[in-house]
């Protein structure tokens, strides 16, 4: 199997398409960022922008005058460069954000990009970098997949998940391979699914809190009342 990069750079020429194939879970989140965006906010950084199409029409959306995108992929990062509102594209992992002086209003981090870290310590340290680059009343928003998501991965898979974890309880349960399978042919890569407490632990490890929290049907993009029904969103602050 390639690395991450690498299998990220394959995607990256069928990435627009793939990305509209969920632009009803996309959309929903978006509009759940534009409804809790911080007052008079300026500045967006976006880890992880895949193409950088999604940050570019939210910054616009959102009103701010400064828009930097980041993401691991060569090829991303050359999409990105070629789009017009992005003031930087920073070449890095979100583990290995710069520690800059500039602090931004919103950062986000969607699609599981917090999945793609190797390593619960790793993933603590992309959230520690991303509080770093937050400014005082700033607003992080991210999205993960939800290892007990029923209704994608159904009922019997899910409690098999949920007393296996039970039982043998590890962060690494949630690692999984898997495909995309783009342009006639299958990509294969990497990532992890996080259970609802596994993310409670690392947030407040990371020296962030969870001020708004939503379970996403991956579907449609509706709203559940169920952790089970769907994936995990977040609105953090600094504790």
């Amino acid at each position: 199997m390639p690395g991450l990069e690498k299998s990220y750079d394959h995607l990256a020429p069928h990435f627009r398409a793939y990305s509209e194939a969920r632009a009803a879970y996309l959309g929903s989140i978006d509009r759940l960022i534009l409804r809790r965006l911080p007052a008079g906010a300026t500045s967006l950084l976006d880890v992880g922008s895949g193409d950088g199409v999604r940050a570019a029409r939210l910054a616009a959306r959102c009103s701010v005058s400064r828009l930097v995108l980041s993401d691991p992929s060569e090829e991303m990062v050359n999409s990105c460069r070629g789009l017009e509102g992005a003031a930087e594209v920073w070449h890095v992992a979100a583990e290995e954000l710069p520690y800059v002086t500039e602090r931004f209003d919103i950062i986000t981090c969607l699609w599981n990009v917090l999945g793609l870290v190797s390593g619960a310590g790793q993933r603590a340290e992309a959230l520690r970098r991303m509080r770093s680059l937050l400014s005082p009343e700033g607003r992080i928003f991210l999205d993960v997949n939800n290892r007990y998501n029923a209704r994608a991965y159904g009922r019997l898979r899910t409690a098999g998940r949920v007393l296996y974890d039970l039982l043998r309880p590890s962060d690494a349960n949630g690692d999984v391979s898997f495909s995309w399978r783009v342009g006639g042919k299958a990509i294969e890569t990497r990532g992890h699914v996080f259970r609802p407490g596994e993310m409670k632990r690392l947030i407040e490890k990371s020296g962030l809190k969870v001020t708004a929290r939503h379970v996403v049907d991956y579907e449609t993009g509706e709203l559940r009342g169920s952790t089970f029904a769907g994936q995990l969103f977040y609105e953090l602050t600094k504790q």
